[in-house]
Formats: structure tokens, C-alpha cells, sequence
């Protein structure tokens, strides 16, 4: 049924598919298959606010919920702590004001319903320019274990991630004012959105421009573009006045050139797909007899052993997730796997290099990942300007540009796409199962 569908504009034409059980060409693509991913999701889903809702604060949780209750009290003041604009704070307190809602669980709630659309929305993306693999695709994403657990708690990054794919989607729908629109209020939600903003725009100018660039046509652009103008303009100001990026725990959040979340992301990435990149390895590895690649890898290797480092205050292990509270029988000491994580890694030569391995294999990976058109080929200097800036190594910053190449890799296996929505899926319910016990936060 969507075989028949119309390819976008700029696409690549798809390769011939790897061979599959008829199972998988007759299911794939089919209403049968929306239905049951749907359905899947939904229950998954409901199982998770089941478990999650009622869960003691964890992490970040204190400070956005202390935000939501200063606004709902009349008073017009950032949260100490708080490092973004309170856009996702006012929409709950305006959600909150309508519905009545006052207790942390009906609050947790109402984040649930602004986070949980990032999955119609990236099913909305998939059928724009890959309508084939949308219901596997939107799978993944749905079970992306380290975005999974924050539909359900009160955390600004799945609204943010929102945001940002219904920018792309209107861009891509050749509706760019409504695009310029949410990617500016996306900003206020989280500063590093304003990269996202600059993607957008970039998505419109190559479609009208491709790779030419004259100043006529660039200043003819952006006089037909003035919103996107305004919002990057707009950032610019506040960065001079502000002093900054960050508008609160600055001294936690200065602008600061490192690559720790790069590592992190490629470090993820080869993981977190692990049955397609696996199978597209073998290609990826025989790169590495061409000398300037394998150079590259050479060259990698000694900027990632003197550059990867764990200094954050936030990144060490002294750092807890959850807080004591009266019922100590089931909230105590648990740890951030991220920092765990980043502490053995960072403790000598030998753990630093098998970090480094899924983190060169990805960037192999990453040379040789074909996109479904070639615009979205932004996404990787948009990857680097989202991470590179920021001190603190955290995975949430990975999800935008995770999310993007989800949607733009270039699919061919049916059965090899299953497998990775099945490991998503399987690590999206651990992640939460920990995090409902208070065993752990990521």
C-alpha cells in the first residue's frame, strides 16, 4: 500500500532490498503493520506512566517542578538552578490552570501529553521521505532507551525534541513561516535549539538553492525568510545582554569548546543500532584501506585520548539521582549510568581505548551511511554544533541528532530494522523498570 507512494523530491532512489522472508515484504509497509506498531507503542507506553507516575523526583525533576510551581504562583522568576527559558514550564502551568491539575503526579501527567506526540509526529516525518519504513522506523524511536524513560517524567526534552521534528516537518511541507515559528519557541524551551533553527533554514535553502551560494541569492533568501532572521537575531541579543547561554547555574554551563558529548553520541550511536550497524560494518571497515581514512582513524585516536576527559562536576560519581526520603526502604543512593560510565572509562589508557572503539567504528559507519536525501547531509555539522559547546557530558544531548538520523538513514533491510526496534525495545523497558525501582537514572 505505501509502496505505491510518490518518492519526495531529492531522495535517493532505494537500493534493492537485502533478501527477507516474504513475512517481512508483505508485512512491511502495510496497514497491518501501522496498526500493530501503534498498538505496541500504546501499550508499552501505558504500562510506563503506570509505573513512573507516581515515582519519587528524580534528578532534574526538583528544579523544573520547583519552576512550574513559582509561575502557577504568580511569580515571574526563573528557578535557581534553572539553565533554560521556562517555555516548557508556562505551557504546563497554562495546561495546568486549564485542567485543574496541582499534584506532582497530575503534573507529571500533563508532561506526558505534550512529550508523548514526538511519536505521531516522527510516524507524520517517516511518511514524508521514507514512507515505506515509517511504522519501524517510528518503533525505534518510540523505544530509543535514553529518550523512552523522559515521556514520563519532568524533563523538557521530549517537548524540545518535539518541537524541533515539527519544525523539520514543516519545512519539509513547504510551510516555512509556521517552521521559522515553532523552531523560535523550540528555543524557548532550550537554548541549543537555536542550532535546530539554523538547520531548518538550511533545509529551505538548499531545497530552493541546492549547493550554490551567491551573495544575490543569499540575501534574496533570507529578505523571503525574515523570521528565521529575527529568532537568530533575537538569540544573538540575548547572548551579548545575558552575558551567556545558560540563564541560571552558570557557572555549570559556560561555553566551552570540548568533545565529550561527541564521543558520547558516536559511542551511543553504535549501540543503540546495533543489528544495522553490525551488518553494514564489513563495508565500513574496508575503508580503512584507503590511506587517508585510515589516517583519520590514526589522527581520531590521538585526539580522543588526550581530549577525553571527565571533569564536570556533574559528570562524577559523587553525583545521586534520587534524594533520601521517609520511605528510605525504597529511595536511597543510585547512581547516573552516564557517570558511571564515564568514570571507568576515563581511568586509564587501556578502558580509554575500548571506549574508543565503538567510537571509531561509528565514525566509519557515519562516512558510509547513505541519507534518503542529500540535504540532510546538515545533520552532521548540525551534530557537531549541538554538542561540542557544552562542558557537562550528558545523552540527552544526543537526542535531537540521534532522532534526525533516524529519520534520514537510507533503509533496505526489513528483518535487520525489526532487530533494532527489538533491542530498542528491550532496553527501553530495563531503563524504565530501573528507573521505577530506583536502582538507577540514566
Amino acid at each position: 500500500m505505501m509502496d505505491t507512494e510518490r518518492a519526495p523530491a531529492g531522495a535517493l532512489p532505494h537500493s534493492p532490498e537485502a533478501a527477507s522472508p516474504p513475512l517481512f515484504t508483505s508485512w512491511i509497509g502495510s496497514r497491518a503493520e501501522t496498526l500493530g506498531a501503534a498498538a505496541i507503542i500504546i501499550l508499552t507506553c501505558l504500562w510506563a506512566f503506570l509505573r513512573l507516575r507516581n515515582g519519587e523526583v528524580a534528578a532534574d525533576e526538583g528544579v523544573h517542578g520547583l519552576q512550574i510551581v513559582t509561575l502557577a504562583g504568580g511569580k515571574l522568576e526563573i528557578a535557581k538552578g534553572l539553565t533554560m527559558f521556562p517555555g516548557y514550564h508556562v505551557v504546563l502551568v497554562l495546561l495546568a490552570g486549564l485542567t485543574g491539575a496541582r499534584t506532582s503526579t497530575g503534573i507529571r501527567t500533563l508532561s506526558i501529553l505534550v512529550s508523548l506526540p514526538v511519536i505521531p509526529v516522527f510516524y507524520l516525518l517517516m511518511r514524508q521521505v521514507n514512507p515505506r519504513f515509517s511504522a519501524v522506523a517510528t518503533l525505534q524511536l518510540a523505544f530509543l532507551p535514553i529518550l523512552f524513560p523522559f515521556f514520563f517524567l519532568l524533563y523538557t526534552d521530549a517537548f524540545s525534541l518535539l518541537l524541533v521534528l515539527v519544525s523539520v516537518l514543516l519545512v519539509l511541507r513547504q510551510r516555512r513561516k509556521a517552521a521559522a515559528a515553532v523552531a523560535i519557541f523550540s528555543v524557548l524551551v532550550r537554548q541549543t535549539n537555536i542550532i535546530c533553527l539554523a538547520f531548518v533554514l538550511g533545509l529551505a535553502y538548499l531545497e530552493d538553492h541546492g549547493l550554490t551560494l551567491s551573495r544575490q541569492q543569499l540575501v534574496s533568501f533570507l529578505r523571503r525568510h525574515l523570521l528565521f532572521v529575527v529568532g537568530l537575531a533575537g538569540f544573538a541579543a540575548f547572548v551579548v545582554f545575558n552575558g551567556g547561554v545558560a540563564v541560571g547555574d552558570r557557572s555549570a554551563h559556560p561555553l566551552k569548546f570540548t568533545l565529550g558529548n561527541v564521543y558520547l553520541f558516536l559511542f551511543l550511536y553504535f549501540f543503540l543500532s546495533l543489528p544495522t550497524n553490525l551488518a553494514a560494518l564489513p563495508a565500513a571497515l574496508s575503508g580503512l584501506k584507503d590511506k587517508r581514512v585510515l589516517a583519520f582513524a590514526v589522527l581520531l585516536y590521538g585526539v580522543f585520548m588526550y581530549t577525553f576527559v571527565n571533569t564536570h562536576p556533574y559528570n562524577q560519581l559523587s553525583v545521586e539521582a534520587f534524594r533520601f526520603s521517609d520511605d528510605a526502604k525504597f529511595v536511597g543512593q543510585a547512581p547516573f549510568l552516564r557517570n558511571q560510565l564515564l568514570h571507568i572509562a576515563t581511568q586509564g589508557a587501556l578502558p580509554k581505548t575500548l571506549f574508543f572503539i565503538p567510537v571509531l567504528l561509528s565514525s566509519l559507519l557515519l562516512l558510509k551511511l547513505k541519507l534518503v536525501q542529500p540535504r540532510f547531509l546538515l545533520i552532521y555539522p548540525l551534530t557537531l554544533l549541538l554538542l561540542t559547546p557544552s562542558w557537562l557530558i550528558e545523552q540527552r544531548y544526543c537526542l535531537v541528532p540521534l532522532a534526525l538520523l533516524l529519520m534520514a538513514r537510507e533503509r533496505t533491510s526489513p528483518k535487520l530494522e525489526y532487530a533494532t526496534a527489538a533491542l530498542a525495545f528491550v532496553g527501553a523497558v530495563f531503563f524504565a523498570y530501573g528507573i521505577d525501582q530506583y536502582l538507577f537514572f540514566l
